[in-house]
């Protein structure tokens, strides 16, 4: 891929990297790259734009002091020709970029692009899909199917309340049961394969297939978009890890619950806007759901999450936190490198995100 760059080039680094990687990304090309971090010296404008505490979640490094502010900074982002970001980020950063050749964003769904000026932009940009956490939000899906079959969060509540009644233990094993993955991705393939380690059967839709296919890619059936609601019939557990785009949006809707089996339990590790929330909280409430496991609920940086679902005593929600692990598995820096190689060198680069179909 040749996109016109000139001898010497400008990073930018958007998001908060200790010297160790700063370094990396310097040894790519000594002499030829300039990189310049910019997380501290736009930080007063992030917490202005986006939740302080949020914010705060991504601040890991201290200031030096010598940050450039002011005119500098702006003078730093107009030259820049490369940016590796990530969330937060300021909401104007495609318009004080003028120069901005490629930007790689740290994160694997580009919906967290849409309140900003590089949604749609004429700016390649590329994802780390596939490459942020995706065996441990695999493994936080797992957990939320156990956690429902082996009640749990019936032992958490009482627990808390301190009120132990063997009554509300129903228990089920996962062993035999059907789980379907909306979405074969990265996560998908890691749950797939876990899923399948506990005596699953799994079932599972991914967009770019054509038609149903039985024994591939690591699942007992792969169902073509159209055929969602066909899936879901199948399912006793079922799992979100769809990209949120215009396609996807409120797909899981009032329709898509009547099409599940009664009982069924409800895994969202992807978007909160993938989910007709009022339709998930109905179905809660008729019993046609018979619990959820949510690591995100809609328009999440800006409003606490729905009463309807807080309130259910068989919803258990974490604050998007599904990728946390101890040990590093979000390799988005990885990703950026490679691509920086192959950028130097002329090649194609991994993830380029296509802005119509959403990722």
């Amino acid at each position: 891929m040749t996109l016109g760059l000139p001898d010497h080039i400008n990073v930018v680094v958007i998001r908060d990297e200790p010297e160790e990687a700063l370094g990396r990304i310097r040894a790519i090309a000594p002499g030829r790259i300039t990189v310049t971090p910019l997380w501290h010296s736009l930080l007063d404008e992030l917490r202005a734009q986006w939740p302080p505490d949020l914010v705060d979640r991504f601040n890991r490094t201290k200031p030096t002091g010598d940050e450039p502010k002011g005119e500098a900074l702006n003078q730093v982002l107009a030259e820049a020709h490369v940016a590796l970001g990530s969330f937060p980020f300021p909401r104007d950063l495609r318009s004080r970029m003028p120069g901005a050749q490629w930007v790689h964003w740290g994160f694997a769904g580009i919906s967290n692009l849409r309140p900003s000026d590089f949604w749609g932009s004429d700016v390649v940009c590329t994802s780390s899909r596939g490459y942020t956490g995706a065996l441990p939000i695999a493994e936080s899906a797992l957990a939320g199917a156990l956690m429902h079959a082996r009640k749990l969060d019936v032992g958490v509540r009482q627990t808390g309340t301190r009120e132990f009644d063997a009554k509300g233990y129903e228990m089920t094993v996962v062993d035999g049961k059907t789980m379907g993955i909306i979405g074969l991705g990265g996560i998908g393939r890691h749950l797939a394969r876990l899923a399948k380690g506990v005596g699953m059967r799994v079932v599972a839709t991914r967009r770019s297939t054509p038609a149903r296919v039985e024994n591939t890619e690591g699942v007992d059936v792969l169902y073509p978009a159209a055929q969602f609601h066909d899936m879901l019939a199948e399912c006793d557990f079922v799992v979100v890890a769809a990209m949120w785009t215009p396609e996807t949006e409120g797909m899981v809707d009032a329709d898509a619950f009547a099409a599940m089996r009664n009982g069924a339990y409800l895994i969202n590790i992807a978007r909160g806007e993938i989910i007709d929330e009022p339709a998930m909280a109905g179905a809660l409430a008729s019993g046609k759901l018979s619990g959820a496991y949510l690591d995100v609920y809609a328009d999440e940086f800006n409003v606490p999450p729905p009463a309807a679902l807080t309130s259910h005593p068989h919803v258990v929600m974490t604050p998007h936190v599904s990728q946390r692990a101890d040990v590093n598995h979000i390799f988005g820096l990885d990703n950026f490198c490679s691509n920086l190689e192959r950028l130097l060198k002329g090649e194609e680069m991994e993830n380029v995100i296509n802005w119509e179909r959403g990722y």
